[in-house]
């Protein structure tokens, strides 16, 4: 299993535009990836409603499908 987390960002300081940004400690996406026989997704969290948990419809599951390595992925 794989475990990767990804700050949240705070972006458009001053006349940076999205040039300069900040990495917050919170909050974080926190994506969870194992091997299986076929790729599922499930997503937790606030705003997960928003999230499609249907691999096709998902941008980690097309990259699963197109790698050819299906996978169990967890986003919270």
């Amino acid at each position: 299993m794989i475990t990767v987390r990804a700050p949240a960002t705070s972006a458009n300081l001053g006349s940076g535009f999205d040039v300069f940004g900040v990495a917050l400690d919170r909050p974080a996406d926190v994506v969870r990836v194992e091997r299986a026989a076929e790729t599922t997704i499930d997503v937790t969290g606030m705003g997960s409603s928003y999230i499609p948990e249907e691999p096709m419809d998902n941008t980690a599951g097309v990259v699963a499908d197109e790698l050819d390595a299906p996978a169990h992925i967890r986003i919270d």
